[in-house]
């Protein structure tokens, strides 16, 4: 309940008191803070309303109620308590997560000063700044079972689309202690510079961006050998879970696939588990060949804007990969084929500008080369001048090669218009990766132990689950936002705490004033049912003391 004037009558005159009942069981506790005769009363109701304070600080409460509520939904912090077996450091993650989620900044600065300005400061009891590394410690030993319990309970409570499952993985940075070089979990891959250790990041997500499951890799570990390793984890300590997903995919980039992993790939058939890749241009072309675009049947569309719609068109045959037979998609973008043909046509208008400029040949050499135009464009000396001459023909095929893309996968069952749906699903997880980057900062992590490298990135992943679920609820209620707007809205609703004197007063007065609301934050918290709280005041300190 909220404090209301409560007026009191005597013989001769009238006092004003605030007044709030709260229920305690089945009774009704009533609390009173006198304000004096009515004359005195009214200036100091007014001063509460505008009058600055002592002490005065803003504190932030929007996406901690917001979040909170989505925690709350799902047991969050009953499955934290479940496995750190003890209460009061699972409401501390808890918390934690929730405001690394909205404030991404670094520990210390999150536990000292985040957290004094935030309305979770009086629900996380920690004894000293350094209980969040032994509380991470301790997260770190379940950290997958933890995963799978908070995702079986938001499987009772939201529409979770369990369809497919789509697995990717990024790479994550890592600073890098240079005097010290205690990385070890970071190494860096072979196409890296190895001052740039990072770890691999892999997650599973459904279509509506939520992450199923999450885990971490070396950075030097072969995608292959750490999809293997992912897909038969979560098969087998993860079972229950996995059994309602239909169909699990992994999206491999272009080259991943090769004729060196080809049959283990396949063989992931019989756990249940398809992969789709690209087929990489140089080995492409044979297949291209055996189809007209012009007889090809549009599988693919999609807005991209107002009026402006891209079509992919393709057709799907049973062909050799690699010397095994796969099922493989043969996909036309007319759109990307124009895109490439208008680039082509300035590279060669720039190659000929350079000529014509009297530039030196073997800057002219260079920069050909550079365009990977060798075959197409000749240098020929006329009259002691350079120019330079152009292979028609091989520009004409070139072009005629531009906007197709060859896609193969192990699914024998799949028609035209899925495969390219399922492939297309991968922006999604790269959509997740760009949120766990940009709006949660995930990288670079400012630690140099294994352990904590690792639970650090998890315990993020943890907060997009919480973003993801949240979406997923607005979304039913038909209200849309990206990852990054939502971020920003729901953690905009602060309010000023502060201290409040008056000599009429025997005692100091602690404000809470909550400061208006966007329209839209408003909503949100109506359409999740999040009471929101309102103004606030509790008797303190004497101000004789």
């Amino acid at each position: 309940m909220s404090w209301h004037i409560h007026e009191i009558k005597r013989k001769t005159k009238t006092y004003i008191a605030l007044k709030k009942n709260e229920r305690e069981g089945k009774k009704i506790k009533s609390s009173y803070i006198y304000l004096g005769q009515i004359n005195e009363a009214l200036k100091i109701l007014a001063e509460l309303q505008i009058k600055p304070l002592k002490n005065e600080k803003e504190v932030s409460y929007s996406g901690e109620m917001i979040l909170g509520s989505i925690a709350n939904s799902i047991d969050f912090s009953k499955v934290l308590e479940k496995y750190t077996k003890d209460k009061r450091i699972a409401e501390a993650l808890n918390n934690i997560i929730i405001l690394r989620t909205l404030f991404p900044v670094s520990k210390r600065k999150l536990i000292k000063i985040r957290l004094e300005h935030s309305i979770l400061k009086d629900s996380t009891d920690m004894k000293y700044f350094e209980e969040d590394y032994e509380f991470m410690d301790i997260l770190y030993r379940n950290m997958g079972d933890i995963m799978n319990d908070a995702i079986k309970n938001a499987a009772k409570i939201y529409h979770l689309d369990l369809q497919h499952l789509i697995i990717d993985a990024t790479r994550i940075k890592i600073w890098k202690d240079k005097e010290t070089d205690m990385v070890r979990f970071g190494y860096c891959s072979r196409n890296e510079r190895k001052g740039s250790p990072q770890i691999n990041l892999i997650l599973g997500v459904n279509n509506q961006h939520v992450p199923l499951f999450a885990d971490t890799y070396p950075g030097n570990t072969q995608d292959v050998n750490m999809f293997r390793d992912f897909i038969d984890r979560i098969n087998t300590r993860y079972q229950k879970l996995t059994s309602h997903i239909k169909e699990k995919f992994v999206i491999f980039d272009q080259g991943n696939v090769n004729e060196n992993n080809i049959d283990h790939l396949l063989e992931l058939k019989k756990k249940g588990i398809y992969f789709i890749s690209m087929v990489k241009t140089s080995t492409s072309g044979k297949i291209i060949k055996k189809v007209d675009k012009t007889a090809l049947p549009v599988i693919y569309s999609k807005e991209k804007s107002r009026n402006v719609i891209t079509k992919i068109y393709g057709k799907i045959m049973d062909e050799d990969v690699y010397e095994r037979k796969s099922r493989v998609l043969v996909c036309y973008n007319p759109d990307i084929m124009e895109l490439k043909c208008k680039i082509l046509d300035r590279k060669v208008e720039y190659i000929k500008k350079m000529a014509k400029d009297g530039e030196n040949q073997d800057d002219i050499k260079m920069q050909i080369s550079k365009y990977h135009l060798k075959k197409a464009l000749e240098i020929v000396k006329k009259d002691r001048k350079i120019e330079v001459k152009i292979k028609e023909k091989v520009i004409e095929a070139r072009k005629k090669g531009y906007g197709f893309f060859v896609l193969f996968t192990n699914h024998q069952g799949l028609s035209a218009g899925e495969l390219i749906k399922i492939y297309k699903s991968r922006d999604i997880v790269e959509q997740g990766f760009r949120a766990l980057k940009s709006d949660l900062e995930i990288d670079p992590v400012y630690h140099s132990r294994d352990d904590r490298i690792e639970t650090h990135t998890v315990m993020v992943v943890f907060g997009y689950l919480l973003m993801s679920l949240l979406n997923v609820a607005l979304n039913e209620r038909k209200i849309y936002y990206s990852f990054g707007e939502l971020k920003e809205l729901i953690r905009s609703g602060n309010a000023v705490e502060g201290l409040y004197e008056n000599e009429m007063l025997k005692k100091r007065l602690k404000l809470w004033r909550p400061i208006k609301l966007e329209d839209e934050l408003e909503e949100i918290f109506k359409k999740m049912m999040v009471k929101r709280p309102g103004f606030d005041v509790k008797e303190c300190i004497p101000t004789d003391l």
